[in-house]
């Protein structure tokens, strides 16, 4: 689980990067990997969805901080979290824009790393892999 979490988090940030980049050298890429010459050409659902998840993963860190204010998390977990929102905020898009099938891989797949994510940032799984 550990190795697995560690193989999402290099892929999901070497990804961060390369948006990044293509949009400071005018291309754009969408997840899984289609680019495209134009900055403009990401597709109003994706938008939409990360618009949702990101202000879903503030309500939640928000109500969290009230009522709950001692709770440590590490940085995969806030990951699993915001990708727990992708994935669900991501298929609500979906669903109300009507898309195809194929489009729910990709929140399914936001789902999947998310809960491999948090469950590897979880204190009683990471003493699973400390030295002994």
């Amino acid at each position: 689980m550990r190795f697995l979490s560690k193989i999402i988090v290099i892929l999901l940030s070497i990804f961060s990067l390369i948006i990044i980049f293509g949009f400071i050298f005018n291309f754009s890429v969408v997840f899984p990997f289609t680019i495209t010459n134009d900055i403009h050409d990401v597709p109003e659902s994706r938008l939409q969805a990360v618009r949702l998840a990101t202000a879903a993963t503030f309500a939640y860190f928000g109500l969290r901080y009230i009522f709950f204010q001692t709770t440590k998390l590490y940085p995969i977990q806030f990951m699993g979290i915001f990708l727990f929102f992708l994935g669900s905020m991501g298929g609500i898009v979906i669903y109300k824009f009507q898309l195809s099938l194929s489009e729910y891989f990709v929140s399914i797949f936001f789902l999947v790393a998310s809960i491999v994510l948090y469950q590897a940032g979880k204190p009683e799984f990471r003493s699973y892999f400390k030295k002994k």
